[in-house]
């Protein structure tokens, strides 16, 4: 029985799912309900948004996702030759909000709107206990809670590996991509006094200024540009959201020395260029993972999505108001395919309505 079987079984998914099937290619496969577990809810989705990142990794013949290529040891948290740890069909997905259907508890009754990380599924299972902790407050949208429990959560643990270092200063995000337009309004929401936003794609640079962020285009050399403005000890802290090694290597330059960067992109293969002998050996720049599979010390998941919830009710943060193409999830591989479209696309929406 494969993995995706496996969670039908369980009540995980169910209905019309998204899969990955040999070869990366992606379609719209419909799976029995299973049960409803005691202590258990059922949700169905009301809409799911694909992550241009990680989930592309597993897409198409050349997909980079380790984990379709090597053996990770949990135990010891190190990959190394041999069978895939992963295998097809890949059933993934992290943004989603949707509505209880089914519930024993008096508390969570039909109707009853939830977010979570769960995949790309119309319906799917929760614990009562998880329920009651991710209800989605009345004055945020569905477009909102897709993005509550990890894509924000992302931003916010991000941003706490600056280690408050951005505070006061001038701060600079490379990447104009979801994650990268959330963490730059994060970091300004939690003291930085400008935030810049580099990318080489104008509509995203456009998104970026819309939100009160100041657009810098990657063709320029950003580091001379901000270290001419504000001297070579200007910039303590920058933040890569793109997944790339020449931008990881553009955000060493531009921090002053033994200045922060924050690493949040997902870096596929070899490190293209990344010149470690220039500005990091001579600055004794610090890179930092900031990936939310390693939460920072002085937060648990809990308070963190409360921390970034309060941002987003504030009107600090904006989620459901960034673009979205929104397709129904029967177009799941025209949905997957848009996102190869950067200048036009910045994210897709799956949705769940009644076919």
């Amino acid at each position: 029985m494969s993995l995706a079987d496996e969670l039908a079984e369980r009540g995980e998914i169910g209905g019309r799912t998204v899969r990955i099937t040999e070869g990366g290619t992606v379609e719209c496969h419909v799976y029995p309900l299973g049960p409803l577990a005691p202590g258990m809810v059922r949700v169905r989705t009301e809409l799911s948004v694909i992550s241009p990142g990680t989930e592309m990794t597993y897409v198409g013949r050349a997909a980079t996702n380790p984990y379709l290529h090597k053996t990770w040891d949990p135990e010891h948290r190190v990959f190394s030759g041999g069978a895939p740890t992963q295998d097809y069909p890949i059933v993934f997905g992290y943004r989603a909000a949707g509505s209880i259907v089914a519930s024993g508890d008096a508390d969570l009754p039909p109707g009853a709107r939830v977010f979570g990380k769960w995949r790309h599924t119309e319906f799917t299972t929760l614990s009562r206990a998880d329920a009651r902790a991710q209800l989605l407050p009345s004055e945020l949208s569905f477009e909102d809670g897709a993005d509550l429990a990890q894509m924000l959560p992302i931003a916010v643990n991000a941003v706490a590996y600056a280690e408050e270092r951005h505070v006061g200063t001038p701060t600079v995000v490379f990447g104009c991509g979801p994650v990268g337009l959330i963490l730059a309004q994060v970091a300004r929401a939690t003291g930085a006094t400008t935030v810049y936003a580099v990318d080489r794609i104008p509509q995203r640079l456009a998104i970026a200024k819309s939100l009160g962020l100041v657009p810098l285009d990657a063709a320029e050399d950003v580091a001379r540009k901000l270290k001419g403005e504000y001297g070579a000890d200007g910039v303590p802290v920058a933040f890569e959201c793109s997944g790339s090694t020449r931008a990881l290597n553009e955000a060493i330059r531009v921090v002053r020395r033994r200045g922060t960067v924050v690493a949040v992109g997902f870096y596929q293969g070899e490190a293209a260029g990344l010149f470690l002998g220039d500005e990091f050996h001579h600055n004794g720049v610090e890179i930092r993972s900031g990936q939310i599979g390693n939460l920072h010390p002085r937060w648990e998941i809990g308070p963190l999505r409360a921390f970034g919830i309060d941002l987003v009710r504030r009107k600090a943060v904006v989620l459901g108001a960034l673009p979205r193409l929104s397709l129904p999830v029967e177009q799941a591989a025209t949905a997957f395919d848009a996102l190869a479209r950067p200048g036009e696309v910045l994210q897709v929406a799956l949705s769940y309505a009644d076919a």
